[in-house]
Order: C-alpha cells, then sequence, then structure tokens
C-alpha cells in the first residue's frame, strides 16, 4: 500500500445510450447486472476496494441516482457521492468532481475510472493503477491507460504513443504524441495495422493541480468557470451551483483536454503519458461486447431470454421478460428487446446506437429512452 494520499473517482453519470434499450435514463447501464450478479458499480469497486478505503472513495452521479448510489453502495460515506449540478460532459463533470475532493482531502493523486468496464485480472489491474497514480503524483503529467486493440472500433478514442520514458518501475510507459477520438472505420483500420496505436481505456490519473493547469491552459473557458463557480458557491445553494456549472463548456474530457494537450498545453508543463494495460479489458457501454462476452452456440449466435434462433449465424438475440424475440434467416444481426421497446440493427453498427437514441429523442419518443 502507498504512503501517497491516493483517491479515485468514479464516473456513474452517464446515460448509457449506446446499450438502449436495457439501458434507459432511470436504470442507467452502471446500476445493471450485465451476465453478473453484481451491478457494473459494485463491480467496479470490488476491483479497486484493495487499494482504497471507503473514505477515499469517491462517486460522481447525477442528483436523481443518489439512492440508487447509496443501494448499491450502502458503506460510501454520504458526502462522497457528488452530484453533478447539470450534464455538461465529462471533462467539466471531472473538473467540478476534482475541486471538492481537493479542497476536502488534498490529495496527491487522483485515479478517475468509469463504471462500465469488465477487466479480469483484477491484481494486474491494480499494479498498473498504483505504478499511474505514483507517478502522476511526482510529475507534471496526465496519465493515460491503454489497450492494444484487437479490432477496428469506431466508439474508442486511439493513443499514439512515442518513445519509452523511465517511469521509476518495472511497467512500460511511453510518452504521448497525440490523442485521437472516435475515427471513422477506414482510419480506425489504419491505426489497427500501427504499433504505436492504443485504445484509451477512458480511465486516468493526475494530480489535482495538474488538471487545473491542463484546464487553464486547453480550457480556459471551463476553467474561469469553475474558479468562479468555487470562490462564491454556497454549499446549500443548488439553484446557484446549477446555475454557475451550466456556464461550462458541454466537451468530454477526450476532446476537451486530450486531444488539445500534446500541442496547447506542453508549454505550461503539462504532458500525457501512458501505461499500457496487458490484460483483458472490456467495455460493456457497447452492445459488441455483450457479444464477446456471451456463451454462443455452433453458428456464433449469442442467444439469451426468451428467443429463439432459426438459421442465423454471428447473430445477437436477446429477449425479455413477456416479450418474445423469434428470428429466422439473419446474418451478423443484432435484435434486442426489453420491456416496451425492440432494437435491430446490424451488429458492425452497434456502436451507433447512441445516434440513434438522439433521433428517438428528437421525434418525441422520451418515454421511451
Amino acid at each position: 500500500m502507498s504512503d501517497l494520499n491516493q483517491h479515485v473517482l468514479i464516473l456513474a453519470g452517464g446515460l448509457g445510450t449506446r446499450l438502449w434499450p436495457k439501458s434507459r435514463r432511470l436504470k442507467p447501464k452502471q446500476f445493471l447486472r450485465l451476465q453478473s450478479s453484481e451491478s457494473m458499480l459494485e463491480r467496479t469497486i470490488a476491483r479497486i476496494r484493495p487499494m482504497f478505503s471507503w473514505e477515499k472513495i469517491w462517486v460522481i452521479a447525477k442528483p436523481a441516482h443518489r439512492e440508487d448510489i447509496h443501494d448499491h453502495l450502502p458503506e460510501l460515506p454520504d458526502n462522497h457521492v457528488i452530484s453533478e449540478p447539470c450534464p455538461r460532459g465529462t471533462a467539466a463533470a471531472i473538473a467540478w468532481a476534482v475541486t471538492i475532493i481537493e479542497k476536502t482531502a488534498s490529495p496527491d493523486a487522483i485515479a478517475v475510472l468509469p463504471s462500465d468496464h469488465i477487466i479480469e485480472d483484477r491484481e494486474q489491474f491494480r499494479e498498473v493503477l498504483s505504478a499511474g497514480l505514483a507517478y502522476a503524483a511526482s510529475n507534471p503529467v496526465i496519465v493515460m491507460f491503454g489497450i492494444k486493440p484487437d479490432r477496428p472500433e469506431t466508439a474508442y478514442g486511439y493513443i499514439q504513443v512515442g518513445e519509452k520514458i523511465d517511469a521509476n518501475t518495472s511497467l512500460p510507459c511511453y510518452e504521448v504524441c497525440r490523442f485521437h477520438e472516435k475515427p471513422c472505420i477506414k482510419t480506425a483500420e489504419e491505426y489497427v495495422s500501427r504499433e504505436s496505436f492504443y485504445w484509451n481505456s477512458g480511465i486516468f490519473a493526475f494530480a489535482p493541480e495538474t488538471l487545473f493547469k491542463a484546464l487553464d491552459g486547453c480550457m480556459p473557458e471551463a476553467w474561469k468557470s469553475l474558479n468562479d463557480l468555487m470562490e462564491n458557491r454556497s454549499a446549500y445553494d443548488f439553484s446557484f451551483i446549477e446555475s454557475q456549472y451550466s456556464r461550462m463548456p458541454c466537451d468530454s474530457i477526450d476532446k476537451g483536454l486530450l486531444e488539445r494537450i500534446p500541442t496547447i498545453c506542453q508549454y505550461k508543463g503539462v504532458e500525457l503519458v501512458m501505461f499500457p494495460f496487458d490484460f483483458y479489458w472490456y467495455d460493456m457501454g457497447v452492445w459488441e461486447t455483450y457479444y464477446q462476452l456471451a456463451q454462443k452456440d455452433k453458428e456464433q449466435n449469442a442467444v439469451n431470454g426468451t428467443a429463439v434462433a432459426v438459421d442465423c449465424k454471428e447473430c445477437l438475440i436477446l429477449g425479455h421478460d413477456g416479450t418474445l424475440v423469434a428470428a429466422a434467416h439473419l446474418n451478423g444481426m443484432a435484435v434486442i428487446a426489453q420491456g416496451d421497446a425492440v432494437l435491430v440493427c446490424p451488429r458492425h453498427r452497434l456502436n451507433e446506437v447512441g445516434e440513434l437514441v438522439k433521433e428517438l429523442k428528437k421525434r418525441g419518443f422520451k418515454s421511451y429512452l
């Protein structure tokens, strides 16, 4: 166990639109039990608990899900559930949460973890995460954790690495030359063919002051809004916090910071580095991962629930209580029923389900989301 004052922030505010129709507004993916008796959030916490006491674990989520967080994590201190004032993207959410954690606990370094991953080798994961945290605590870097891609995936960001660097650990660490967010399929195919590209796992580590320097350099509007908010906020006036927070740019941390740091922030001394994850990692935020992990028949169909597949090949067929899904003569398709909705989509286009959800909202089908 490190002597450093290390904390971890779990992101649990997403709606999981790419897992529609199972993931909905009232019960998003982090609270679902997908291929497990534990929810995604519970599995995330179980993975890190040997590293962090409850007093060093924080969760940021939408205000409407505070009760869900406590139902799934009853041992988490109440004031360690940070409410996202309004939807503004992960850059704003992480900055807001880190500001609160920094003022409350003065951590040397903070790890940021999504709540929708599956990692089989938990011990090795903790070893790499610990090394990244230690390096972030003593260097002006944002540490990323990369996965060697096994397919051209357009739903993930890509890390382009350069020279290997000495991170005072036996584990490999590389300088990051560029970060490329969610490329088109042709570009993704090119990236996968090159040794210097990794998937972005969405897990980060940094010292709070390093994040603040990066915000100042790459997202000055966000930094100004955050400063104004923290200087004037009232702990008992949520409407004031929401009005101030809503002025922050609605960017992901990937687009707002990571793509810009190599070219904008280095003059402030902030750099990106990457530790590779050399073990199985799955992002359960996409249906294709569900298919990859599911048991399959001899025709490589993953069929579950109230469902029947006849003369189908390489399909994902999921039925639901009360709704029978009967599929015939399909190849490479996904048919997923959940409650009052059914998704039909080619498997190779499943990463675009989020766009479909936007269209449903635009057309007035909000009650199904």
